[in-house]
């Protein structure tokens, strides 16, 4: 479909008029703009992102805020990479929730054990915690032993959610930086 005034005008004329031709004219439009943004990693839900920005069209089509034909093609692009930055933003923050932001040997420190060494290792990691500053100790504690999503965290202290991330960072950093012992000189 070239870019002419008409042809976006008689699109959304026949979109809302539910001609099935023009589903399939809009899906192909939509999906080019999410092969654009190289949304090859969410290739499954394009169907989802496709009916949702069609919604979101169809609903402002009706609504007469789609009154310029030459601004079609524009708020459908607009629309998409919003909606596909809402699944991208979802995504990241699914992921952040699976992984904790440090290693495997301090997670097994602090994670509850019946091995004498564990309980040793634990004790050791929350008097480095201890030894932290302030703001750092209250993060670490609230998080990792309270379990506190950073969301809540951020709620009850009224930390920034990157601000909280970056200090989180800082003293886990800080943490390995007391408890990794040198290896052997070799």
């Amino acid at each position: 479909m070239s870019g002419s005034e008409e042809d976006w005008g008689s699109l959304c004329e026949r979109l809302l008029a539910g001609e099935r031709a023009a589903f399939a004219t809009f899906n192909r439009l939509v999906s080019s703009y999410l092969t654009q943004l190289r949304a090859y990693d969410f290739r499954e839900e394009w169907d989802d992102l496709r009916q949702e920005v069609l919604l979101v069209t169809l609903a402002n089509a009706r609504a007469g805020r789609l009154r310029d034909p030459q601004a079609f093609s524009g708020y459908v692009r607009i629309v998409t990479r919003n909606k596909f930055v809402d699944r991208l933003k979802r995504e990241l923050r699914l992921r952040e929730r699976e992984a904790l932001p440090w290693d495997d040997e301090t997670a097994r420190a602090s994670a509850p054990g019946s091995d004498p060494a564990d309980a040793a290792s634990r004790r050791e990691l929350w008097a480095a915690v201890d030894a932290l500053p302030d703001e750092q100790q209250r993060l670490l504690t609230g998080v990792y032993l309270e379990g506190k999503t950073y969301q809540e965290m951020s709620d009850a202290t009224g930390v920034p959610l990157g601000t909280l991330k970056r200090r989180l960072r800082e003293g886990i950093a800080a943490l390995r930086g007391r408890l990794v012992r040198p290896g052997p000189a070799g």
